[in-house]
């Protein structure tokens, strides 16, 4: 029964620990593509790039918020916070923008961002900032 039950959570501690792995690499994918994105129109490291797809008001509403908002906090930018809060209407939960993506910026992907951007924990994806 002891090893029944050993390896049941040998199998869970296995399967959590490639999810993890997983979920890492895909955000990874999507950083990397975003970047990529926000390079193609614009000159510099990736937050500088990034910086410029967000403030640019010919890409949109959406675009921003998904491609340089949430890619900029999983960079952990600096240099975004002042303009992500300058950007923020104190809305963490995102309800004045919610269904309104294609017209407003995410409240909550700034929320986010910024929560990221100011965070002094590990940065995964700070290495892709280049």
């Amino acid at each position: 029964m002891k090893k029944t039950i050993l390896l049941i959570i040998g199998i869970l501690f296995t399967l959590a620990l490639l999810g993890s792995v997983a979920m890492y690499i895909w955000i990874d994918v999507d950083v990397k593509s975003n970047i990529q994105v926000a390079k193609e129109k614009y000159d510099g490291k990736a937050e500088d790039a990034l910086i410029a797809y967000l403030l640019d008001t010919t890409n949109s509403p959406f675009d921003r918020s998904h491609v340089a908002i949430w890619t900029l906090g999983q960079i952990h930018s600096e240099k975004a916070i002042p303009i992500l809060t300058r950007l923020y209407e104190n809305d963490p939960q995102g309800k004045t923008c919610k269904g309104r993506h294609d017209s407003v910026l995410c409240q909550k992907a700034i929320y986010n961002a910024l929560k990221a951007c100011q965070s002094t924990g590990w940065p995964l994806h700070a290495r892709l900032n280049k």
